[in-house]
C-alpha cells in the first residue's frame, strides 16, 4: 500500500478502460488511492494525473523524482 506523496516508480496508465504498458519506468507522486479498483491516482513529472493499477507500481525510498 503506497502512501499519499509517496513518490513511485510505474510501468503502465490505465485509460479508458485499457491498460498501456511502458518498456520505460516512469516517475510519479502519489495523490490518491481508489480501494474498490486497487488502483492510485499519480501524477507524473509533467504534471499529469494517471490512473493507474497497483501491480504496476515501485516504490520505496529508492525512487528520487527529477
Amino acid at each position: 500500500m503506497y502512501k499519499a506523496g509517496e513518490t513511485v516508480r510505474y510501468w503502465g496508465v490505465k485509460t479508458g478502460g485499457l491498460t498501456w504498458l511502458s518498456a520505460e519506468a516512469m516517475i510519479g507522486k502519489v495523490i490518491g488511492q481508489q480501494r474498490e479498483e486497487r488502483s492510485y491516482k499519480i501524477e507524473g513529472l509533467s504534471g499529469t494525473i494517471h490512473d493507474v493499477p497497483e501491480k504496476l507500481i515501485e516504490g520505496g525510498s529508492e525512487v528520487k523524482a527529477g
